[in-house]
């Protein structure tokens, strides 16, 4: 029997799904960080893309990030994102490094372009980290519970191969403890039967209330938190969330 083009799209679809899952990184094991992560499509492929990149000193560097759209397209920028990161000098400070991919993936001129935050964790909790036009990491404070942001956002990778706003290179040092929480926007634009968005507000207020959990219970409950509120309605975008706690060697 003759597949039609629908079914041979499919199978495309599922072998380019297959594919993307197979070059997901595995978490890297430090001894001073406990990772957890949670990698949901919004279709079978993802624009999604997470990374990690381990250098001499031990020090940690991840990235995520949101290729624009759905669909093949954005599934293919995610892989010349893995492509450009594993192509990077692995001490190079975070904004040099996003400087990097930005030029790589403008170059290429695709007219898509990719939001994103690499951040860099030592083994003393140093944490330095730049952003492109993606919502900023959360720092939760072990003591205090209370959520610290960055302010600076750059411009998102792909789209000027000079960036008309320079990437700025931030810092925080990090304590026995504290908690980095890293996430696409599919995550605080999920809409209840309202329309209204679960927001920053929502996810910060969640994270305060369940600081205390580990990294995997902290995803959980963010995750039961933003089900509860939508009311049943269906996510609309790709959801990444990644959250880290530094333990002090």
């Amino acid at each position: 029997m003759k597949l039609t083009d629908q079914q041979n799209y499919l199978n495309e679809l599922k072998l380019a799904a297959e594919f993307q899952q197979a070059v997901l990184p595995d978490i890297v094991d430090v001894d001073y960080l406990d990772i957890a992560i949670h990698f949901d499509p919004f279709n079978t492929v993802s624009g999604d893309v997470y990374d990690f990149k381990l250098n001499r000193e031990k020090e940690l560097a991840i990235f995520v990030g949101d290729a624009t759209g759905h669909g093949i397209s954005s599934a293919l920028m995610t892989m010349m994102v893995h492509i450009a990161i594993d192509g990077l000098t692995p001490n190079l400070s975070t904004d040099e490094s996003i400087r990097k991919l930005n030029q790589m993936i403008a170059s290429r001129q695709t007219g898509r372009f990719v939001t994103g935050v690499f951040f860099r964790i030592s083994p003393t909790g140093l944490l330095s980290v730049t952003h492109a036009g993606h919502p900023s990491i959360l720092i939760v404070d072990s003591a205090t519970n209370n959520i610290t942001q960055f302010a600076e956002a750059g411009c998102p990778l792909g789209m000027f191969e000079e960036e008309p706003l320079s990437y700025q290179h931030e810092t925080y040092q990090l304590r026995h403890g504290d908690k980095i929480i890293a996430y696409t926007d599919g995550l605080t634009e999920w809409k209840d039967d309202n329309n209204q968005a679960y927001s920053l507000d929502r996810l910060t207020d969640c994270i305060s209330r369940h600081a205390n959990t580990n990294c995997q219970g902290l995803i959980d409950r963010i995750l039961d938190d933003v089900i509860h509120f939508s009311q049943g309605t269906e996510k609309i975008d790709d959801m990444t969330l990644l959250t880290a706690m530094f333990n002090v060697r």
